[in-house]
């Protein structure tokens, strides 16, 4: 039985991450594990996953350059 750890984000994802092999999958050349894998522990983390990190930065970059010269004062000239 091979042990994992879920790591829970603010934005609701997840990743389930190897922590450590059992005693099969350790002797195994490719370390396949064919018997049960158990979740070990579940962290809340206290920030977004990598990818809607990079979505929001790409949204807010590209936002940035389509208003540029446009003037939110009123006057578009």
């Amino acid at each position: 039985m091979c042990d994992y750890e879920e790591f829970v984000f603010t934005c609701a994802h997840s990743t389930i991450r190897l922590k450590s092999y059992c005693h099969f999958a350790r002797n195994d050349p490719n370390h396949q594990c064919f018997g049960v894998k158990k979740l070990r522990n579940v962290w809340d983390q206290n920030y977004e996953c990598e990818s809607c990190r990079e979505r929001k930065s790409r949204e807010q970059q590209w936002n940035h350059s389509h208003h540029q010269g446009y003037g939110y004062n009123g006057y578009q000239g």
